[in-house]
C-alpha cells in the first residue's frame, strides 16, 4: 500500500509530465527545424569564413597578377618605345648616308642644295633649307639657289638670318636657335616671313669654314637635340667636303683644258707658220704687179689681192701669237693699244649682230708687265662672253673704260645684259679661267653686279713703266740664262701675303700659280715642276715639314714664308734648296733667294775622268 501512493503520485506526476511531454513534442518538433536552421547557420557561417578565406586568397592571387601584368605591360611598352626609337634612329642614319653619298656624287653645287631640300625634310623635319658659300675674292657669304640675293657681307650682314650665318662662321661652332622671338641676334627682319626656329651649321673642311648650312622651321619653334645637332654638323662637314670636291675637280678639268688647248696650240702654231710664207710671197708679188702695171682694171684687182693677202698675213700673225703664247717672255705690254686692236677685230661681228660699242679707254700709253698673249686671250674671252650674253637683251653696248688708280691699272668691261638673259654657270666659268691668269700678272679680276646698273667686268693689274724692262733681267744676268723662262707655286690662304708676293714675281718675270692649301699644291708639283715652292707656315692641309720633305725633289727650291723674323727656325730649316723669307716679304731678300735658287737650276757640272778640275 506503501507503493499505492507513490504509483498514484507518480500518475499523478506523470499526466502533467505526459501533457508536458506531448506540449514538448511541437516544441521539439518547432526545434527540429531550428535546431537544424541552427546547424545549418553554423555550417553557412563556417563557409562563408572559408568563402571569405577563399575570396581573401583570390583576391590576393588577382592583385598579384594584376601587378604582374602591369609590371609586363609597363616593359613592353619600354621595350617597344625604345625599340620604335632605335628603328626611327636606324631609318634617319640611313636616309642620311643616302643623302651623303648622294652630295659627294653631285655634278654642281646647286645639285647639293637640290638634294638637300629634297631629303632634310624627311630626315630632320625641317621646312626649308638654304646654303651659303664662303667667296675668298669678295670676302663674303653667296646664297646658292637665288642669283638675284646679294652676297653676305661679312663685317656688315644685314638683319635677318643672315645675321645668325655670319656669326656661326666667325665662331666656327654649330648655332641653335629654339625660339627666334627669345633670340639676341636681329633676326626677324629681311624679306619674306621669318621662321620659328633656326639651326645654323658650320660646313668644315680641314679645319677650315667653307660655308654655313642654314635649316629653318617655319611652322612651330623646336628644339633641336643633342642627337640631331650631330647629325647636322656630320652632314653640315660632308656638304663642305662635297663643295671642296667640287672646286678641286674644277680646277684639274681647268689643267686639262689648258693642256688640250696648249697642244691645240702647238699644232696651230705649227700650221699657221706654214701658211705665213706662201701668204707674204703672195702680198709681195702683188705690190710688185702694182707698181709694174698701170692698167686700170687690172691694178684694182692686184691692189685688192694684196689688200685681203696683207689681212690674211695679219690674222695669221695673231693665230700665232695666240698659239705661242706660252713661250714669250714677260715683257712691258701697251693695254690701250691691245684693246684698241681687240675692239677692231671684234668691231665686224659685233655691227652685224647690232652691238654698239662705247670705246672710253684712254690714249695715253699705259703698260703692264706680263704676256701680250695671254692677256690678249684674257680680254678677249671676257669679250665675248659680254657679246654673248647680249645675243637676247633689247638693248645691246658695250662699255669698255681704263683707269689709273694709284700704281694700278682697272680695266672696266660693261654690257646692258639684263639679269634673266645671263648664265651664272658660264660667267663662274670664265672668271674661273681668267682669275688664275690675272693672278699670274699680280692682278685681280672681278664681276660687279649691282640693282639699277649693268654688270661689269673689272681687271686690276699692276703698272708697269715703258721704258724700263723686265725686273728680272739682273737675276737672269746673274744667272747667265736668259733665255729660261722661270715658274713659281705660291701656297698662301691670306689674301694680302698672297697679292703681295705675286706682284714681285710677276714683276721679276715668273709665272705664278697661286693655291690656298698645301694639298693642292703637292698634286700641281706632281704634275708640273716649278723652279720655286712659297709656303705659308699657315697653310691648311698638309703641314709644311712634310710638304717640303716630298715636294723637294719636285721643286727647284722651297721657301718658308714665316711671321716676322725666326732665327731659330731659319738656322733649323735653311740649307741647300731651302730657304725662309719673313713676311711681309721685302724685294732684297726675295732677289737674294732668287739668285740662289736660279744659280743652282742652270750650273753645269762638268765631269772629269781624274775627279779634279
Amino acid at each position: 500500500m506503501a507503493g499505492s501512493p507513490s504509483q498514484g503520485g507518480l500518475k499523478r506526476r506523470s499526466a502533467p509530465g505526459f501533457f508536458l511531454t506531448l506540449g514538448a513534442i511541437p516544441l521539439a518538433l518547432g526545434a527540429i527545424p531550428w535546431c537544424a536552421w541552427a546547424s545549418q547557420s553554423g555550417s553557412l557561417h563556417a563557409a562563408a569564413g572559408s568563402a571569405a578565406l577563399a575570396l581573401e586568397g583570390t583576391l590576393t592571387s588577382s592583385l598579384a597578377f594584376g601587378a604582374l601584368f602591369a609590371l609586363i605591360s609597363v616593359a613592353v611598352s619600354f621595350v617597344w618605345k625604345r625599340e620604335r626609337r632605335l628603328r626611327t634612329q636606324r631609318q634617319r642614319l640611313r636616309k642620311n648616308h643616302i643623302l651623303c653619298e648622294e652630295i659627294l656624287g653631285a655634278a654642281s653645287a646647286a645639285d647639293v642644295l637640290s638634294r638637300l631640300k629634297e631629303a632634310l625634310p624627311e630626315v630632320l623635319g625641317v621646312t626649308r633649307v638654304n646654303l651659303y658659300v664662303y667667296n675668298r675674292a669678295t670676302k663674303a657669304l653667296d646664297s646658292l639657289g637665288d642669283d638675284s640675293a646679294p652676297p653676305v657681307s661679312l663685317s656688315a650682314p644685314p638683319a635677318g638670318p643672315q645675321t645668325g650665318a655670319v656669326a656661326c662662321f666667325h665662331y666656327r661652332t654649330l648655332l641653335a636657335i629654339p625660339d627666334l622671338s627669345r633670340s639676341p641676334f636681329p633676326l626677324c627682319g629681311g624679306a619674306g616671313p621669318a621662321p620659328k626656329s633656326l639651326l645654323f651649321v658650320p660646313m668644315l673642311t680641314q679645319g677650315e669654314v667653307t660655308g654655313i648650312l642654314e635649316l629653318d622651321q617655319d611652322d612651330r619653334a623646336r628644339t633641336f637635340d643633342a642627337d640631331e645637332q650631330t647629325l647636322a654638323q656630320h652632314l653640315g662637314n660632308q656638304v663642305g667636303v662635297a663643295l671642296r670636291l667640287l672646286d678641286q675637280r674644277s680646277v684639274q678639268e681647268q689643267l686639262f683644258r689648258t693642256e688640250k688647248l696648249a697642244a691645240v696650240g702647238r699644232l696651230i702654231s705649227g700650221v699657221v707658220n706654214e701658211l705665213q710664207t706662201p701668204l707674204n710671197s703672195i702680198s709681195e708679188l702683188a705690190e710688185r704687179v702694182v707698181e709694174r702695171s698701170r692698167l686700170g682694171a687690172v691694178e684694182r684687182d692686184v691692189a685688192a689681192i694684196a689688200s685681203e693677202a696683207r689681212k690674211a698675213a695679219a690674222m695669221v700673225a695673231r693665230l700665232v701669237s695666240f698659239a705661242a703664247a706660252e713661250q714669250g717672255e714677260a715683257r712691258p705690254v701697251a693695254i690701250s693699244t691691245l684693246l684698241g686692236n681687240l675692239i677692231e677685230f671684234r668691231e665686224g661681228d659685233w655691227k652685224a649682230s647690232g652691238i654698239r660699242v662705247r670705246d672710253l679707254t684712254t690714249r695715253e700709253p699705259l703698260y703692264v708687265q706680263g704676256l701680250q698673249g695671254q692677256l690678249e686671250q684674257i680680254f678677249l674671252n671676257l669679250l665675248v662672253h659680254a657679246e654673248q650674253s647680249l645675243a637676247s637683251a633689247p638693248q645691246k653696248v658695250i662699255s669698255i673704260r681704263t683707269n689709273v688708280l694709284g700704281k694700278r691699272l682697272l680695266v672696266e668691261i660693261s654690257f646692258s645684259a639684263p639679269p634673266e638673259v645671263r648664265k651664272a654657270e658660264e660667267t663662274a666659268s670664265v672668271l674661273g679661267v681668267t682669275r688664275s691668269v690675272i693672278a699670274g700678272h699680280g692682278g685681280e679680276v672681278r664681276l660687279i653686279e649691282k640693282a639699277g646698273s649693268d654688270p661689269r667686268f673689272e681687271v686690276e693689274l699692276p703698272l708697269s713703266a715703258r721704258d724700263r724692262s723686265c725686273a728680272a733681267a739682273p737675276l737672269q744676268a746673274a744667272s747667265g740664262d736668259s733665255s729660261r723662262h722661270w715658274t713659281a707655286l705660291v701656297i698662301e690662304s691670306e689674301d694680302a701675303p698672297q697679292r703681295q708676293l705675286l706682284a714681285l714675281l710677276s714683276a721679276r718675270g715668273y709665272r705664278v700659280v697661286p693655291v690656298s692649301n698645301a694639298d693642292t699644291a703637292l698634286e700641281l708639283a706632281h704634275r708640273i715642276r716649278f723652279d720655286a715652292a712659297f709656303c705659308s707656315v699657315h697653310a691648311p692641309g698638309l703641314n709644311w715639314v712634310e710638304l717640303s720633305e716630298r715636294m723637294l725633289s719636285r721643286v727647284g727650291g722651297f721657301v718658308l714664308l714665316s711671321d716676322g723674323f725666326d732665327a731659330e727656325l731659319a738656322t733649323d730649316f735653311e740649307g741647300g734648296p731651302r730657304f725662309v723669307l719673313p713676311k711681309p716679304v721685302q724685294e732684297a731678300e726675295l732677289d737674294r733667294v732668287l739668285r740662289t735658287i736660279q744659280a743652282s737650276l742652270t750650273a753645269k757640272v762638268i765631269p772629269f775622268k781624274t775627279g779634279t778640275a
